[in-house]
């Protein structure tokens, strides 16, 4: 086993034995020894007569917990049982326990058959050779179908694509519409007034933007959608090699500014908070007038505090200069275990390729409507035509444009699936520098320092 692949194993299971909450959806409120080489088995034939199917089981295991999200997911999961004979075992596997039962399933070679997982849990399974490329499943549903950029960075070192897209998310920053009006101000289109618009929105009870810094995860992503409005990465868009360590005097310059909009701007118990406590401080007890976040707002405030929903808007985070690099993307995608033979193959195949038609990939992504878009092209019309996105057209069309046209990132696999993006969803170095440059513990530069040399470690 390479150090690096030992490193991210350890890593995991140490973050899997302390941390409490660190996924969107279990941090929401209450509404709601590498194993045997199986890449280099054989893929069979995937033509097997479906017949073969009949008194085959398939496990699968999802990351989606929220119950809206997961009933949807499981009916389907269900219909195609049916369709093709066969029964199919979901679990349930939430982001507190997901690298842990991974790094368990992948040392005794008891990884499911599908996992319906994000970019962290797919960077993950590739790099412990887990998983098969899924280019005949996307061939045969339609490449073109899909955007270009999410299958870059499901791409392999040797071309080949390990994740089948399913649906994606943009990070905004989500606002108040009638806060902006009351006050006169106008969408933000630099760094430098994007920090007076923060301010002007300061009043008693009510900060401008929230900079919220939970260890695991939280930190490094709203760290990151600064990053990428820098035109700063982990990984070189283009040689596919570590970059960070270059990009010291840019990166010192977006943890300045990250503080700055902190201390200005942002409650102070924000260091702490996860998913749960700044989308709730936006969109249902009305005490953020901006936040970072990839649409989950709109669910809570459907659910918890239904006259909010009407208030929020979306609008891109700047550049520094009003020219931005990059955004900060996400997803999901089903990823699939080599099979020993043709029948259960081509059952997984043909249980993965039923589950694209414009129906059911809309239906998927509306389960949790602004915080998931499709990434089938085909659902993109039934997505927009959904009353329960009606509200938000011009922010639907904004994001849809964002994926088909602009620049986005996963940390870690700006160049496309690298083991690194799961060691930056498992360390807590992030929480732990920001957090010190926030309050004074660390200069910036000593921030940056910190996760440099974390990353550093992992990466040699």
């Amino acid at each position: 086993m390479t150090k690096k692949l030992t490193s991210l194993l350890l890593a995991v299971v140490l973050v899997a034995l302390t941390l409490t909450a660190c996924g969107p959806e279990s941090a929401d409120p209450p509404v709601s020894e590498k194993p045997e080489d199986l890449s280099s088995a054989q893929t069979p034939d995937a033509s097997a007569d479906s017949a073969s199917y009949e008194g085959q089981n398939l496990v699968i295991w999802t990351n989606l917990t929220a119950d809206a999200q997961y009933e949807v997911l499981n009916k389907q999961f269900n219909e195609l049982g049916a369709e093709l004979g066969v029964t199919v075992t979901v679990e349930k596997v939430s982001f507190n326990e997901m690298y842990g039962k991974l790094a368990t399933a992948v040392s005794s070679g008891d990884v499911p058959d599908i996992m319906h997982t994000n970019f962290g849990g797919t960077a993950y399974l590739y790099e412990t050779e887990s998983i098969m490329p899924m280019d005949d499943v996307i061939n045969d549903i339609g490449a073109g179908d899909f955007s270009d950029a999410y299958l870059r960075v499901l791409t392999g070192k040797d071309g080949k694509i390990y994740g089948l897209p399913d649906w994606a998310m943009h990070t905004s920053v989500w606002y108040r519409k009638d806060l902006f009006a009351e006050k006169n101000l106008k969408v933000p289109t630099t760094w430098a007034e994007f920090l007076t618009t923060a301010e002007a929105l300061n009043s008693d009870g009510m900060k401008g933007f929230n900079v919220p810094l939970d260890s695991v995860q939280v930190a490094a992503q709203t760290f990151y959608e600064m990053m990428c409005s820098a035109g700063v990465y982990f990984i070189d868009p283009e040689t596919g090699e570590y970059c960070f360590d270059e990009e010291k005097e840019k990166a010192v310059e977006v943890i300045d500014y990250l503080v700055e909009l902190y201390r200005k701007a942002s409650p102070a118990g924000s260091l702490a908070w996860s998913w749960g406590d700044y989308r709730n401080a936006l969109s249902v007890t009305g005490t953020v007038a901006m936040s970072l976040d990839m649409g989950a707002v709109i669910g809570n405030a459907q659910s918890n505090a239904p006259e909010m929903v009407e208030k929020l808007g979306c609008f891109d985070f700047p550049g520094v200069d009003g020219n931005k690099a990059a955004s900060f993307g996400s997803g999901y995608c089903f990823v699939a275990v080599p099979q020993t033979d043709d029948a259960r193959s081509a059952l997984v195949h043909d249980f993965l390729t039923a589950l694209y038609t414009p129906e059911r990939a809309a239906e998927r992504a509306l389960s949790r409507p602004m915080f998931a878009f499709p990434s089938y092209k085909p659902a993109f019309e039934r997505y927009r035509a959904s009353d329960k996105v009606a509200l938000f057209q011009d922010e639907v069309n904004y994001i849809l444009d964002a994926y088909e046209n602009g620049a986005w990132y996963w940390y870690g696999m700006e160049a496309g699936l690298n083991g690194l993006s799961a060691y930056i969803e498992s360390t807590g170095i992030f929480g732990e520098a920001l957090q010190g440059a926030c309050d004074g513990t660390y200069t910036a530069e000593q921030a940056y320092n910190l996760i440099n040399e974390d990353l550093m470690s992992y990466e040699s």
